[in-house]
């Protein structure tokens, strides 16, 4: 089986969005570690696990349209929506990291399952992207 084959906009769509939902799903449940590896364990106030909770809430409806996107479109169009959404989550993402460290959050590096979802979600996105490079043609 060749990359091209496991590769289409299709499949790393659906992945990428697949692990948006499992992030947004796991920030839910675990707004307080997430505040805690944010803000530092001695800085964390009381609504900052809600505001943890509420950011990966938002997170969610990117994940479901990744998947609705990869299930209904077609064709060229397709493979440029693939080539073209990781644009959407890295200017998120890499806004939100410049914001958040001109404010002092980000005091610990993330660590366990937290890192291992962020690498997975940095890995499908750049997957992504090649996926609808590589199918951009046909």
């Amino acid at each position: 089986m060749e990359v091209n084959e496991i590769l289409t906009p299709k499949n790393m769509l659906v992945t990428l969005g697949t692990i948006v939902i499992v992030m947004s799903l796991y920030g839910m449940s675990n707004g307080d570690e997430w505040a805690e590896t944010g803000w530092g364990e001695d800085n964390v106030l009381a609504h900052d696990e809600a505001y943890e909770e509420m950011w990966a809430l938002h997170l969610m409806p990117l994940g479901v349209m990744a998947i609705i996107t990869g299930m209904v479109v077609t064709g060229r169009e397709l493979a440029r929506v693939a080539m073209l959404s990781p644009v959407v989550l890295v200017n998120l993402i890499g806004g939100m990291l410049i914001l958040t460290n001109d404010n002092g959050y980000g005091a610990n590096s993330p660590s366990g399952i937290s890192a291992a979802l962020a690498g997975l979600m940095i890995l499908a996105v750049i997957l992504t992207c090649a996926s609808g490079f590589m199918h951009k043609d046909e």
